[in-house]
């Protein structure tokens, strides 16, 4: 309930337990019937807490229904101002007593002068080179290019007679 229905449900609890000493004065409220108006006006506000339109609204129905109840010597006045402040809680009823829905906050995209802090590199560890003998070098035994004899360059002159 905001503020200002709270502090009125409050304020008619106060009243009525005050009224009721209707002993010393028979313009206010009888103590049981004050009572009974206190209890009623709690089962308002236990019904808006919790989210209960509907209940709350039969009990501020059963509360203005004890104060018709109430006795021809109670003060038409103080009957007056009870029923005015039921009027005024009932009327906030419907936007005080129904469950509050959670907006969930969605972040707009806003130009920002602020930038984005950059994060810092974290450190990779390179690792350490292992020793591999690398391998000795093999002596091949390369051919040697053969030689040929001075001469005619390797034609054979054919024999005579042959």
């Amino acid at each position: 309930m905001p503020r200002r229905s709270l502090l009125a449900l409050g304020l008619l609890l106060a009243a009525i337990p005050v009224a009721g000493c209707g002993k010393e004065n028979p313009e206010l409220i009888p103590q049981d019937r004050a009572s009974a108006l206190t209890s009623t006006i709690d089962e308002i506000k236990a019904a808006c807490d919790a989210n209960d339109t509907a209940k709350a609204k039969a009990a501020v129905e059963a509360a203005n229904q004890q104060v018709s109840e109430l006795p021809r010597r109670v003060d038409t006045s103080l009957k007056r101002n009870i029923r005015d402040w039921l009027d005024h809680i009932e009327k906030g009823i419907d936007g005080d007593c129904k469950a509050k829905e959670e907006k969930e906050e969605t972040p707009t995209a806003t130009p920002s002068a602020t930038e984005t802090p950059t994060p810092e590199p974290t450190e990779t560890p390179t690792p350490e080179p292992t020793d591999t003998p690398t391998p000795e070098p093999t002596e091949t035994a390369t051919p040697s290019p053969t030689v040929e004899p001075p001469g005619d360059g390797g034609v054979i002159a054919p024999e005579d007679g042959q």
